[in-house]
């Protein structure tokens, strides 16, 4: 792909680009300076500084020698710029701003430079935003892990590869209408703007380390699901087969009709035994027929005398179930319409059952 730029606009990114050589090359000699090391240190640091991006580029692209090994001018100006930080002691807040200003300058031209290299070697559009990336922070990256530091990129959240990239975006627009040399003016600007929020304006890269919207969605989705699963089980409840409710009711029936006899053959009268089982059986229908009909808070909250027996005689425990599926499992649920069954198929415990049934009933007649 042959992409043609500005003769103007080329010079003038040359004569930044050697100036940003140099300057990251003093920027790289004093951390140096500040690590305590000797004039090695500072070489090898000023020339991963201000060359490091780069040489990770060009063995990106792999077309040709490193820029910097075929242009030795470059190598020169790094060596030149950490000499620089080892003759004067740059420090100060007048330094600190020389640093971070001529730092944001130097990556949005080189976040460009690295864009339009790889768009004249026909790169797609993603390789072509990293080499961008590449070529602004990797020098950088590269100088951190040297000096055993966390890169700069990674850990302080400012942001540094989100102007590159906006950079890389705008090159790549501008050059799609055939209008590269605005992109490349436009680019660096754009860059720049964000670099400065970071600087001035406090902006960071959110890590919020406990942001995890799909863990967020799935936990929504199960919440949904359960929901959805207790309302099968209610519905299900509903259409429980009328033989079992009505072999209930007929076992229900039974233990009356056998405590009528009990209290007959202690010396109470049929009649009378006979009315007070018909009260208890009408109390006992309409609590059963109340759980049927209403099953709000209100309702399961009643003076029923069914409350707090601790079974469901009518085989529906539909009362409140949204809340109490948050404590009872289904296999809870299960067990304890089990256990109302067993109770009603032994006429020993049934009778137990109406006996306590009725001392309820008598005890909230008597209050």
């Amino acid at each position: 792909m042959n992409v043609e730029v500005d003769p103007l606009i080329e010079a003038l990114y040359y004569w930044s680009d050697v100036s940003g050589v140099l300057l990251m090359g003093i920027i790289g000699g004093t951390l140096a300076r500040q690590r305590g090391y000797d004039i090695v240190g500072f070489f090898f640091i000023a020339m991963f500084s201000s060359l490091g991006g780069g040489m990770i580029r060009d063995v990106l692209i792999n077309r040709g020698t490193v820029a910097a090994m075929s242009q030795p001018e470059y190598l020169y100006l790094a060596f030149a710029g950490a000499l620089i930080a080892r003759f004067f002691y740059f420090k100060g807040r007048t330094w600190d701003y020389i640093q971070s200003h001529g730092d944001a300058i130097v990556s949005a031209l080189w976040a460009a430079t690295g864009t339009v290299k790889a768009l004249t070697y026909g790169l797609p559009l993603i390789p072509c935003v990293m080499m961008g990336v590449f070529t602004a922070t990797g020098g950088s990256m590269i100088r951190d892990i040297c000096m055993g530091r966390e890169p700069a990129v990674f850990g302080d959240n400012q942001p540094t590869v989100i102007p590159a990239v906006g950079c890389s975006a705008v090159v790549l627009v501008a050059n799609s209408l055939d209008s590269l040399a605005w992109g490349m003016l436009v680019g660096p600007v754009v860059s720049f703007v964000l670099t400065m929020l970071g600087i001035w304006a406090g902006w960071r890269v959110p890590a919020r380390q406990e942001w995890a919207p799909l863990n967020d969605t799935a936990a929504q989705v199960m919440v949904l699901a359960r929901k959805a699963e207790d309302k099968g089980r209610a519905v299900g409840r509903r259409l429980e087969p009328t033989k079992l409710r009505a072999w209930r009711h007929q076992q229900m029936e039974k233990a009356l009709q056998r405590r009528i006899e009990k209290q007959v053959r202690a010396g109470i009268h049929r009649t009378e035994a006979a009315s007070d089982v018909s009260d208890f059986m009408e109390a006992f229908a309409d609590d059963v027929a109340e759980m049927h009909q209403d099953p709000t808070p209100d309702a399961a909250e009643g003076q029923g005398f069914l409350n707090g027996i601790g079974v469901d005689i009518s085989g529906d425990s539909y009362e409140n179930y949204e809340e109490e599926s948050q404590q009872l499992s289904l296999e809870g649920s299960k067990v304890q319409r089990d256990m109302l069954d067993t109770i009603l198929a032994d006429e020993k415990l049934t009778d137990e059952l109406v006996e306590r049934l009725a001392k309820r009933y008598e005890e909230r007649n008597q209050g």
